[in-house]
């Protein structure tokens, strides 16, 4: 459903975004995550073709996005990070007028999440709070009849409530076969309704994860072995070294549990916890403490 190669946007020395290659399904719930400056908005613009390209390209539903960029729009319906309303009119006029330039197909859904979410569409849009026109402009996103959602921030200024309502729109919108990128701050959302996840950093994509794999397969072992660790790990298995602290060892494994339990079950073990990871520890690989001291460092040696 979309797709990049190489995709990459210049501002003079500045790297906004650097050789970026993906590809989405469709039906598919893709998160962004990283922090500002990471590059998520820039591909995001880039998507829909308010950017042209430094190089590279991007394609949504087969459409080049920035030689199709209307063909793109047609099919895609996006949640900016920033919202600007024309504050005069009313809830229901807004979405009125949104509808209206997709047919009016979408009025009485976007009304009916917008009442859902507890919104009064008397009020004129100046008179809303900042929480109050990310509700309505997430109704109208979500009532678009469309194949693409891209939501850049969708839960930024909701209350908790909210948010939930959010991800369940989330979670309805993949069942109805919609494609939604989602580009996002709070690790924990993203992690309750992605598919897969792409963790970006000062422009550069760092990784991609499968998260229906990670939730499946990955595991933590924390193991003392007695008289020390062994001199070899089956790394065949998919069990592999990610720290030691002594004769401690912590362990990652990503596959079956069966032959890693008959392998343990063949060692010297005096202590073992068996545990899993949550998001937040893979995110923390690129944008941790420690990911931000090894950055300097290299920053410094290639200075």
């Amino acid at each position: 459903m979309i797709e990049t190669q190489g995709l990459t946007k210049t501002y003079g020395a500045v790297h906004a975004l650097s050789d970026l290659t993906l590809s989405i399904e469709a039906g598919e719930v893709f998160g962004l995550l990283g922090p500002n400056g990471s590059g998520k908005t820039t591909t995001i613009r880039l998507l829909l073709g308010l950017l042209r390209p430094t190089a590279g390209r991007a394609s949504v539903a087969g459409f080049d996005c920035w030689s199709q960029s209307l063909d793109v729009r047609h099919r895609v319906s996006y949640l900016p990070g920033e919202l600007r309303m024309f504050g005069g009119l009313r809830g229901i006029d807004l979405l009125r007028y949104l509808s209206d330039l997709r047919g009016g197909v979408a009025l009485e859904r976007a009304v009916a999440i917008a009442r859902m979410m507890g919104l009064d569409l008397r009020r004129r849009a100046r008179t809303y709070s900042t929480g109050m026109k990310q509700k309505l402009a997430l109704a109208q996103a979500f009532a678009d009849p469309v194949d693409i959602l891209i939501l850049d921030e969708p839960t930024s200024a909701l209350d908790p409530s909210a948010r939930e309502e959010v991800l369940g729109l989330v979670k309805e919108a993949r069942g109805g076969g919609q494609t939604v990128i989602f580009s996002g701050h709070v690790l924990s959302e993203v992690e309750q309704v992605a598919d897969r996840v792409a963790i970006m950093r000062r422009g550069y994509l760092m990784h991609v994860e499968d998260m229906h794999q990670r939730r499946r397969d990955l595991r933590l072992l924390l193991v003392r072995f007695e008289g020390g660790p062994p001199d070899e790990l089956p790394e065949d298995m998919g069990l592999s070294l990610r720290e030691r602290n002594g004769d401690v060892l912590l362990l990652e494994h990503r596959g079956p549990a069966v032959p890693l339990l008959a392998w343990l079950a063949t060692q010297a073990v005096v202590d073992l916890a068996i545990g899993t990871e949550d998001l937040r520890n893979l995110y923390d690989r690129y944008h941790g403490p420690q990911a931000e001291a090894d950055a300097r460092e290299e920053a410094e040696v290639g200075g």
